[in-house]
């Protein structure tokens, strides 16, 4: 037998299933290899290959050959993805036996059961959940969490009612989170705890990108249950989104409405030490003032560190080397009222704590790899407000640590370009290997058009552009049939167009607090509807728009590039870039992230393959020179059209090719 039918061999006992996709074994011996050899593998695999098995099928036909070869953790970015892999890790030990203990996390705050009880902690944001969730363990708001007493028998080690459980959960394995939860909350025990536990001893571990990108919780969970980076092998999902993801580990904002409730906070608790927030307050009120006059919304202003810090310090009149630890009364200031509100049976939120964690970093971070900057945003109902924010511009702080792991796979279904990934992550070129797969789905089955008329390009925007593309939006959205989802390069974009175009089916428009079960609630609730959304939103990336595995969309119009929009931190992003990767820097600033999020954007439609749908890029420049960074099978497809009757024509012919019964989708 050869070296290769061996393998495949291998490979079968693990895949629980009767037949391979197109494509699919391929992915398969690419992940085998590139665990097995410790390797660093970028997979480009089309929606509709089967990536989660399939690298979960790798692994353990990798550690079938050799027991050694370390744990697995799979990172995720959703919970969709989370609960796939846990379903085809039970496919798996159904099918092959395989003996192996999985430890899942959900979110510490998804997995509290006082989340539940307490309607004081529902729609807490996640930072103040971790700081009551530490303040409860420590009883600093009376009783200490019954939950967590216990689950553990002095120190870290497992109570014996515990033990138990675990010993359950190990046999019954894997177990998906909710069961867990479910077991541990009657029977008193914190469920993430006992998860945590569950890692010092299992094969397998599946949470979301910080549990490794984020040193903090690196520490806190997987080196306290043993686990050396140099001995596991790595999965992150979606690792398109890895540049953005890391870099936005490493930055931090807030906003004035922050600032203003934490200067109300203070006096409604009589505080007296409430000076820093109102010159803070008055500091970026003004720039913002200034801001939005000369830019208008939106637009990242750079402003100096030292800008804030000297208004602070001149203000509060303390020296620099003194603002460490008057921000350092401030947090805990910011603890003692969340203290006072929970002992008052109120919610256990701090924005002066908020504020206080805002400066210590706006202080402490800076160099050639952050921004410091302050912009204007719009809110819904025509509100505005002011954003200070820091930047990371080197997401490889966060992603070097992939280096260190025994393998690793990044994969996703439009990892376009791996130069991109292996130099903005900072992975070690020597050590990475590459495959990129053809789309599985027949080329039949969509159909991609050019709207050369329109384009959104930044030096043609205005009334007259956006009149011509709402009115093309209004004739193709009224020529399909079915949900059409429309993405714009911006919330700006999208408003004044929107307001333009005419619609005689339901409508909705993301807003930046807009959720997305609200969104697929909505879709499933009107066969004929129109979605707006922004491309790099949270309803364009990382969003199943499926019923039982096929696309709930007809259409989708992506109504012009979606660019990063042109700010002095875009800017500053693409002078760092040319700093270390020379001319690529206007490939890595601009180009790619605005193919990715026009990949992603599209990727909504066609989901099986017998789903069928269009495609429309409004914009002249996809036919143009940014062709050139479309996919091969892209290019091939696409038809350019300056005439709207010609795009109609072409769009009927596709539904009534496509759907003889008149119904599309």
């Amino acid at each position: 037998m050869s070296e290769e039918d061996r393998v495949s061999k291998l490979i079968k006992g693990f895949f629980p299933y009767p037949k391979f996709r197109p494509f699919q074994i391929e992915a398969i011996k690419f992940s085998f290899n590139t665990i097995f050899e410790g390797k660093i593998g970028l997979l480009s695999s089309p929606c509709g290959t089967g990536k989660s098995i399939s690298v979960l099928s790798a692994y353990f036909a990798a550690r079938s050959l050799n027991p050694s070869i370390g744990r697995l953790i799979v990172l995720v970015r959703t919970k969709s993805q989370l609960e796939i892999y846990s379903r085809e890790l039970k496919s798996i030990k159904g099918y092959s036996k395989a003996p192996f203990t999985a430890s899942i996390f959900k979110s510490r705050r998804e997995m509290c059961p006082h989340a539940l009880e307490n309607p004081n902690i529902i729609d807490l944001s996640y930072r103040d959940f971790l700081q009551y969730c530490r303040g409860l363990r420590k009883g600093l708001f009376g009783d200490s969490c019954r939950y967590y007493d216990r689950t553990y028998s002095g120190g870290w080690r497992p109570s014996r009612l515990a033990e138990t459980i675990l010993e359950r959960i190990r046999k019954a394995g894997p177990v998906m989170p909710e069961e867990v939860y479910d077991l541990c909350r009657d029977s008193g025990l914190c469920p993430y705890e006992v998860t945590k536990v569950l890692a010092k001893g299992a094969d397998i571990i599946i949470g979301n990108y910080n549990y490794v990108l984020v040193e903090p919780v690196r520490n806190s969970t997987l080196s306290k249950a043993g686990v050396k980076m140099k001995s596991v092998n790595c999965i992150f999902d979606e690792a398109h989104s890895l540049p953005y993801y890391a870099s936005g580990i490493l930055s931090n904002e807030i906003s004035l409405t922050s600032i203003l409730r934490a200067i109300k906070e203070g006096r409604r608790f009589g505080l007296d030490s409430l000076e820093i927030l109102e010159v803070l307050y008055n500091a970026a009120l003004s720039a913002g003032k200034a801001i939005y006059r000369a830019y208008g919304l939106d637009y990242e202003h750079i402003v100096s560190r030292e800008y804030l810090v000297d208004e602070i310090s001149k203000r509060v009149g303390v020296s620099r080397g003194e603002l460490p630890e008057v921000i350092e009364e401030l947090s805990s200031t910011g603890e003692y009222i969340r203290q006072i509100r929970v002992e008052s049976g109120g919610r256990p939120i701090s924005y002066t704590s908020r504020c206080a964690s805002f400066l210590a970093d706006w202080l402490n971070i800076g160099g050639s790899k952050h921004i410091h900057y302050i912009k204007v945003e719009g809110e819904p109902g025509g509100k505005k407000t002011v954003k200070l924010g820091i930047k990371c511009l080197d997401p490889s702080l966060a992603t070097g640590v992939i280096n260190e792991a025994r393998s690793a796979i990044l994969m996703s279904g439009t990892l376009w370009n791996f130069n991109y990934y292996i130099d903005v992550l900072g992975l070690n070129r020597s050590r990475c290997v590459s495959m990129s797969l053809p789309n599985p789905f027949p080329p039949e089955n969509r159909l991609i058009i050019v709207d050369m008329a329109v384009t959104t390009k930044f030096e043609e925007r205005g009334d007259e552009q956006w009149e011509r593309m709402a009115d093309r939006i209004t004739r193709i959205t009224q020529a399909v049939k079915g949900r059409v989802a429309i993405y714009f390069p911006s919330y700006e974009i999208m408003h004044s167009i929107a307001k333009r175009i005419k619609l005689d089916k339901p409508l909705l428009i993301e807003g930046r607090d807009t959720r997305v079960a609200d969104v697929l609630s909505f879709l499933r609730e009107n066969n004929q509807c129109v979605l707006l959304g922004v491309a790099r939103g949270k309803i364009s990336e990382g969003v199943d728009m499926s019923i039982d595995g096929h696309s709930m969309l007809s259409t989708v119009i992506i109504a012009g590039l979606p660019f990063p929009k042109r700010t002095e931190t875009q800017a500053a992003l693409q002078e760092y870039l040319a700093s270390r990767f020379g001319d690529k820097a206007n490939e890595y600033a601009n180009d790619i992230p605005c193919l990715n999020a026009l990949a992603q954007s599209a990727g909504r439609l066609i989901r099986s393959p017998e789903d069928r749908g269009v495609i429309v890029i409004m914009d002249r420049r996809a036919a143009r020179r940014f062709k050139d960074r479309l996919p091969e099978d892209w290019r091939m497809e696409i038809r350019a059209h300056i005439n709207l009757e010609k795009i109609l024509s072409e769009v009927g012919k596709f539904i009534n090719k496509n759907s003889p019964s008149s119904e599309f989708n």
